[in-house]
């Protein structure tokens, strides 16, 4: 068996040993030549590949697949970038993927038991991976807000940011509500809109508000949203402000509002 470079063999023998359940050592490792025997002494399980001179690939020349040690369920192999490696596809499918769902995997996959710090660590450079930083997209939403003006003529963006005496500005809240979805709303739903609020499970939290109506399918049709830190009278406040600018008076329109948070509006 023959492999490109040298990494290539290494990872290929580690992804063999996490699955057999051993843990293994490498002898030799040079520019020429990697050896790896099994930890356990007195077990004669070996591989060992050195560099084709012809064709400067790696191939391996000794192979001993005979393991006389028991198989353990824990692997210092599996390390975070070898377990976010593995997380990045299924992040990609299952963007929810949980805690719980990482050790089910990786036991029945792998038959290894993760720790918690393990599987925390990991689902965050996979999410990183798949996602991108969360804290780097921070800097982009005057781009994403500008691009949303350009590709939808009417629409209103708004953003709001903590300006820092010794640093750049922080985010604080962002409104938007789409020309599409303002006009559609208008035009052809009816007069009732639903306001409410829910937590962003994110790395920084916060929270979303929504203002939604209902299509003549009975479906939910979104009008604006909000980004804030905290649901408060204060945002509320400026949320249905921005609103109002976007929509028209209400009392003129003859739209009906319903929330359940009748404490938060009665002052808003």
């Amino acid at each position: 068996m023959k492999f490109n470079t040298k990494w290539d063999f290494k990872e290929a023998v580690r992804e063999f040993t996490i699955q057999e359940g051993r843990r293994i050592r490498f002898r030799k490792n040079d520019n020429v030549r990697m050896r790896a025997t099994c930890q356990v002494k007195g077990c004669p399980w070996v591989v060992y590949a050195s560099r084709d001179h012809e064709d400067t690939c790696w191939q391996i020349k000794t192979f001993l697949n005979d393991h006389t040690c028991p198989r353990e369920d824990k692997n210092r192999a599996a390390n975070r970038n070898w377990v976010a490696s593995k997380l990045v596809k299924k992040i990609r499918k299952y963007p929810n993927f949980k805690h719980c769902d990482v050790a089910t995997y990786f036991k029945s996959r792998f038959d290894l038991t993760l720790n918690k710090n393990s599987i925390s660590r990991a689902l965050f450079d996979a999410r990183n991976a798949v996602f991108g930083d969360e804290k780097e997209q921070y800097k982009m939403l005057r781009d994403y807000g500008l691009t949303l003006l350009k590709t939808n003529p009417g629409s209103t963006v708004e953003i709001c940011c903590t300006p820092q005496p010794q640093s750049d500005p922080v985010f604080d809240k962002m409104y938007v509500c789409l020309s599409g979805c303002k006009s559609g709303f208008k035009a052809g739903c009816r007069p009732l809109i639903g306001l409410d609020g829910a937590f962003l499970k994110t790395q920084f939290g916060g929270q979303i508000l929504s203002a939604v109506g209902q299509d003549a399918n009975h479906h939910i049709y979104i009008i604006a949203w909000a980004i804030v830190g905290v649901e408060n009278k204060e945002n509320w406040k400026w949320f249905l402000e921005l609103l109002h600018q976007d929509l028209g008076d209400y009392r003129q329109n003859g739209w009906c509002f319903i929330s359940d948070m009748q404490k938060v509006f009665s002052n808003s």
